[in-house]
């Protein structure tokens, strides 16, 4: 009975001395069907991802750190938000940036038609000789620049 089986993989030979793999004169091939499953997979998988990103699912800044003579300025690009809604800081030799914003629509009684959260979070390592006290944040067109000024032993 188990001989009946047609994915069990078999090894005979043909008259002529080659290989017999069952099912081999199909018009299509089970392994070719199961690699262009596997690609149709991937490929949604990564659309998928992209599509997550552009939401803000595991949406990151564009950060850049420009070392200056006597201070290091990081810009974060942060689109869709308001000056107060960061939260900036100077934490065991990091910066730490948090952006959160609440939004909701109400209709025409006043009542909650749409809530929408929108949180953003980085940390950048910053060598040592960062004065933490005079760190300086200003938010302008989508651009969060903040100036954290070196020490005097630092400069």
């Amino acid at each position: 009975m188990k001989s009946l089986i047609p994915w069990r993989k078999r090894r005979t030979e043909s008259a002529k001395g080659g290989e017999l793999i069952p099912f081999g004169d199909f018009p299509f091939s089970l392994s070719r069907m199961r690699d262009e499953f596997d690609r149709l997979f991937d490929r949604m998988a990564r659309e998928f991802s992209a599509l997550a990103e552009f939401n803000g699912e595991g949406w990151r800044w564009g950060l850049d750190v420009e070392e200056q003579d006597d201070s290091i300025v990081v810009r974060a690009e942060a689109p869709g938000f308001e000056a107060g809604d960061f939260d900036v800081r100077v934490e065991d030799g990091r910066l730490v940036l948090r952006a959160s914003k609440k939004v909701e629509t109400k209709d025409e009684k006043g009542n909650v038609k749409e809530y929408r959260e929108q949180e953003c979070y980085e940390s950048v390592a910053l060598p040592a000789g960062i004065d933490k006290d005079k760190v300086d944040a200003r938010y302008h067109s989508g651009v969060l620049t903040v100036t954290m000024p070196k020490t005097a032993e630092s400069k």
